[in-house]
């Protein structure tokens, strides 16, 4: 039996201005680009708590099973794909397949929500192609994300798609091994899932399913179901919100024995969403309201500094002592850290989340610590090539005078202006120890480690979220060293920080990755969608154009 793996793995955000071409997805480390193709793919990911590796392991247990690794594309969100960049990786998969033929099975790794130009549902674009390439009886899986935008073409194309559960996504590898599991006993007959997808009218913002946070509930929902008799695959798509397409809403993805089992399974759940739909939303938190909050957790814990201001100063007042760093600062630094001391208190920056497509180079956190004279705190991360480079170029203890981040986006804030010692530089790689992608190499390009006004700040060339504490560890910062420690996530740090974190505070200024919806206009909304639309009605047609 002969199956083939492949995949095509990215999430756009339609609300960054610019697209997104080969050169940019190639070229530079502002994506997180992987490619892998043939043997290499199976040496990058065999062992990794991944798609892939969930594929390669569930697979492998068959010895009347050839493995035919094709080529996998992996970058970060980002904004819309260049058509001909995606007609390009397009080709490739295909001229794949066709290289390949004949095969008996295929397993894909897709996202669910990108998109390119021209082409809005990139899912049924290529799984429509693959399945004129290799015909009606090839049987076709895919595992998926559970942020896809997704439509009924582009389920009628599979014959199985299995969705993780868990945000942070720990299950990545749960999720492609339960499909490639089920795939050789359906190229022998033995199952036959039946699909149904079940479409709401709610356009859901980025919450974390993890204990104690706003969608638990619903996780916990999927996994009821997922253990009912007769049901194959169930899972939730909660949407990506941050695209202006006709069908980003939240979907039920349901997989059972039966056509009436499957479609009344999935609009059961949908019920449920939509009569809890009020509690699955939150309000979002600005900067200056985080940053105080975090100081008051420190009070809580006696761990509030003597110069830390109960009011924060003004602008001026913060660039004067930017103008100067102090002595002593730039004589000791670094930390003792006593093991009964509290973790830090982790403020998510969620709305320059670089895993929502946005720059990763907002300031507005920063200056909140800066204002509010914060010492020990530390910032993971932001992307700032030309800094990096000016900082590599001065070397270790150096002082430079930085215009730091604010240069990517009209809402990244402003830049930080004043001087920097430069405490470290790095390759900027590193492996994840996170339970999510555990294993996994990651390379964000040059990066320094720099000290303005007692903050540590990682400052990287590429533009990925941080999923433990790696970007601070390739700079050579100890997360235990800090009081107060700002990632650029929405929710994927909190696989590794939640059981190191004294506390865990949302924080949402301006940006493209927000969660304040209505700070996006949705041009193309072709009905109401809930919270936007207050009055938006379930059920509704589910029907996709």
């Amino acid at each position: 039996m002969r199956i083939a793996i492949a995949g095509l793995y990215e999430e756009v955000n339609t609300f960054a201005v610019e697209t997104m071409g080969l050169a940019r997805i190639t070229g530079s480390f502002a994506t997180g680009f992987q490619k892998f193709s043939g043997d290499a793919l199976v040496a990058r990911t065999k062992g990794t708590r991944t798609y892939m590796g969930g594929y390669l392991d569930a697979l492998g247990e068959r010895a009347d099973i050839e493995i035919v690794p094709l080529t996998v594309w992996m970058f970060g969100a980002g904004p819309t794909i260049e058509r001909a960049a995606y007609e390009e990786m397009k080709k490739e998969l295909l001229d794949g397949f066709a290289a390949a033929m004949p095969i008996d099975a295929v397993a894909l790794q897709l996202h669910g929500a990108a998109i390119a130009e021209g082409i809005d549902d990139v899912e049924y674009d290529l799984t429509a192609a693959i399945r004129k390439l290799v015909g009606p009886k090839v049987k076709m899986v895919c595992s998926t994300d559970l942020h896809g935008n997704v439509t009924d073409g582009f389920l009628e194309q599979m014959d199985l798609i299995t969705t993780v559960v868990h945000y942070p996504h720990i299950d990545e590898y749960d999720a492609a091994y339960r499909a490639g599991k089920l795939l050789p006993d359906m190229v022998d007959g033995k199952v036959q899932p039946v699909g149904r997808f079940e479409h709401l009218p709610f356009i859901m913002q980025m919450c974390s399913t993890m204990e104690g946070t706003l969608f638990e509930p619903i996780r916990k929902k999927v996994e009821e179901f997922s253990k009912r008799d007769g049901i194959i695959e169930f899972a939730y798509f909660y949407g990506f919100p941050l695209t202006d397409i006709s069908f980003n809403t939240a979907t039920v993805n349901c997989w059972a024995t039966s056509e009436d089992l499957a479609a009344s399974t999935a609009r059961e759940f949908a019920s449920w969403v939509w009569e809890n739909r009020r509690s699955f939303v939150v309000a979002p938190v600005p900067a200056a309201e985080a940053v105080q909050a975090a100081l008051t957790a420190l009070a809580a814990q006696g761990r509030v500094k003597p110069d830390e201001a109960s009011t924060p100063s003004g602008l001026e007042e913060a660039l004067a002592r930017l103008a100067t760093p102090p002595a002593d600062q730039l004589r000791f630094y670094g930390f003792l850290p006593d093991a009964k001391t509290p973790g830090p208190v982790v403020i998510a920056e969620k709305s320059d989340n670089p895993g929502c497509g946005a720059p990763g180079d907002s300031t507005h956190v920063l200056w909140e610590l800066l204002r509010n004279r914060v010492q020990q705190a530390a910032v993971s991360s932001i992307r700032d090539v030309e800094t990096v480079q000016q900082a590599m170029k001065a070397g270790v203890g150096a002082i430079i005078d930085v215009v730091l981040g604010g240069k990517l986006s009209k809402q990244s804030g402003e830049p930080v202006r004043g001087k920097a010692y430069v405490k470290t530089i790095s390759d900027g790689r590193y492996t994840t120890v996170s339970p999510m992608g555990l294993g996994g190499k990651i390379d964000m390009g040059p990066a320094v480690g720099l000290m303005i006004d007692g903050v540590d700040v990682a400052v990287i060339s590429g533009g990925m979220q941080p999923f433990d504490n790696g970007q601070l560890r390739m700079v050579g910062f100890d997360p235990r060293d800090y009081r107060i420690v700002v990632v650029k996530s929405a929710n994927h740090f909190r696989a590794w920080w939640t059981d190191v974190a004294s506390q865990i505070i949302d924080c949402d200024p301006p940006g493209i990755a927000s969660n304040d919806l209505t700070t996006f206009v949705y041009s193309r909304k072709t009905r109401k969608l809930f919270p936007l639309d207050a009055d938006a009605v379930y059920p509704e047609s589910s029907a996709r154009a």
